[in-house]
């Protein structure tokens, strides 16, 4: 009995060890797209606000006709004003694999009485995965010193850090350590002869800063590969990156677990690759009458981007 007991426990064993290897090992797939900033409104230049329904109806039908893991939105539902989020919600709630949202500055460009409930109305505390994570209502500061808006997901061997880049902002609520905080930071980059100081942009705060870390130092002592989603660039065009891009690449690229940055906010988009990290910035789906979004595969050894519509096709290879 007791030989029985001990080969049944060695098998037991063998298959929880292998179906976890199978877990970790496995293929991920997600669906990004960003900045759909859907307004009824007329288009102003290449932004063609109204556009963006149909826009992200086609989006929907592509990530739903596939096997995805995730979706995620980088940021910008709307392009300003609250009742806009009547038209996006519904849609968004269409999605079959889980959708992550990312808060980006247009989304606060709403009246400030709509502002400290934007978290819980667009569905960040009501997401069966995260409505107990201790998420106050207020719009600013989380009881445990956690900024709204920020959490993580792990889907196999992959961990997605998701960062508030309005924490430091011109739109967002802000109590008066932010305020401050922001106005030291932005005088700075003044003083500096930046331009990444515009009210569009916005800033990861001390707090946040600190549990970036907390968050990286965890990937790295399990073994996960990390991508951080972030509304906000650190490279590119200067007047649309974060307010402290230097502090937050500085800091990121110091752990050998991140793999890659992904952002929206300059609709253009841009690549860099530094320091073996790819810091990809998606293009915005409100620009031009031609769609944009990608359907990414994260592999044990490569980042796979399928551009559609302007969206351009990548094959980025991880660091070790």
């Amino acid at each position: 009995m007791a030989n029985f007991l001990r080969k049944s426990c060695i098998l037991f064993f063998l298959i929880y060890a292998c179906t976890s290897f199978a877990q970790e090992a496995r293929t991920v797939t997600i669906g990004i797209f960003t900045d759909c900033q859907y307004c009824d409104c007329e288009a102003n230049g290449n932004r063609h606000y109204r556009l963006s329904l149909a826009k992200l109806d086609s989006c929907i039908t592509v990530f739903n006709s596939m096997k995805l893991d995730a979706v995620f939105h980088l940021g910008d539902m709307i392009d300003h004003g609250y009742g806009n989020l009547d038209s996006i919600l519904p849609r968004f709630a269409k999605f079959k694999a889980p959708l992550n949202l990312v808060l980006g500055n247009h989304d606060y460009m709403i009246k400030t009485k709509y502002k400290a409930g934007l978290i819980d109305h667009i569905g960040l505390t009501e997401n069966k995965r995260r409505k107990d994570t201790g998420w106050i209502q207020d719009g600013y500061r989380m009881e445990d010193g956690k900024t709204p808006g920020t959490y993580t997901v792990t889907i196999g061997k992959w961990r997605f850090i998701i960062l508030n880049g309005d924490d430091l902002s011109y739109f967002a609520p802000q109590d008066k350590e932010q305020v401050d905080e922001r106005n030291d930071m932005v005088g700075q980059q003044y003083m500096d002869l930046k331009s990444n100081g515009m009210p569009w942009n916005g800033g990861i705060g001390r707090k946040q800063m600190r549990w970036l870390d907390e968050q990286l130092k965890a990937g790295g002592t399990d073994g996960k590969n990390v991508i951080v989603c972030c509304h906000f660039p650190l490279f590119g065009k200067e007047n649309h990156i974060l307010f402290n891009s230097k502090e937050v690449y500085a800091l990121i690229s110091s752990y050998p677990c991140v793999k890659a940055w992904f952002n929206g906010h300059y609709h253009a988009g841009a690549y860099f690759f530094k320091d073996g990290i790819h810091l990809v910035n998606f293009k915005g789906m409100v620009d031009t009458e031609q769609n944009t979004f990608a359907v990414v595969t994260l592999t044990s050894d490569s980042i796979l981007i399928k551009g559609y519509g302007r969206e351009t096709d990548r094959k980025l290879m991880i660091r070790e």
